[in-house]
């Protein structure tokens, strides 16, 4: 039995450009992000192997909170994930109005492990310091099911998982996933909570 986990991460970058309509005098008057949220790769982009940026008009309530989150440009596979992670996007806007900036979020696909073994992430603002293998489900082995199981994770910024959700593969498996998800631990260089996907891969041997 072979069992593989890989982290996939949609790492957003931002760009913020205030917008003209927003009447600022001040130049040093700038939003601030308090909170992200990394999209999460959509299934059939990570099938068809799409990967790119996707940038967005955003509007900034006078509260931090994203009202409004309009696509400019980007590969459609990605575009509703990358809207429904700038939704959740919290800033400290010191200019006691609504404000449009422009968000620019990445899509970067990690290559899969050839040797079956879990795949290390060394480079960008999470990386992965210790991971669990899943224990394959005794059911699901005398069944022979087995598949990808995508488990939303959130990490907080000391890098310990603070949520985890299976959001697809075989209903059998998922549990499993989940489970060893919430024992992964990070090096979070956001040092705020960051959302994240990892994708479990249960394979029977022969």
């Amino acid at each position: 039995m072979k069992l593989k986990s890989q982290l996939i991460l949609a790492v957003a970058a931002i760009a913020i450009n205030v917008s003209d309509t927003a009447a600022i005098t001040q130049q040093e008057q700038t939003l601030k992000v308090t909170h992200r949220v990394a999209p999460v790769y959509p299934d059939e982009a990570k099938r068809a192997r799409i990967e790119g940026k996707v940038v967005l008009d955003v509007t900034v309530e006078e509260n931090g909170e994203v009202s409004i989150a309009k696509v400019v440009n980007g590969p459609k596979l990605l575009q509703q994930a990358a809207v429904d992670a700038a939704k959740q996007w919290r800033f400290s806007n010191p200019l006691n109005a609504s404000v449009t900036i422009q968000l620019t979020l990445a899509f970067a696909l990690k290559a899969d492990s050839e040797t079956g073994k879990d795949q290390t992430v060394g480079k960008g603002p999470l990386k992965n310091t210790h991971k669990v293998d899943a224990v394959y489900p005794e059911e699901a082995k005398r069944r022979g099911i087995q598949g990808e199981v995508a488990v939303e994770i959130k990490v907080d910024s000391n890098g310990q998982v603070t949520d985890a959700r299976a959001v697809s593969g075989p209903d059998t498996l998922r549990q499993a996933a989940a489970d060893a998800a919430k024992h992964f631990r990070f090096s979070n260089d956001f040092n705020a909570p960051v959302a994240a996907t990892l994708t479990f891969n249960f394979v029977l041997g022969k």
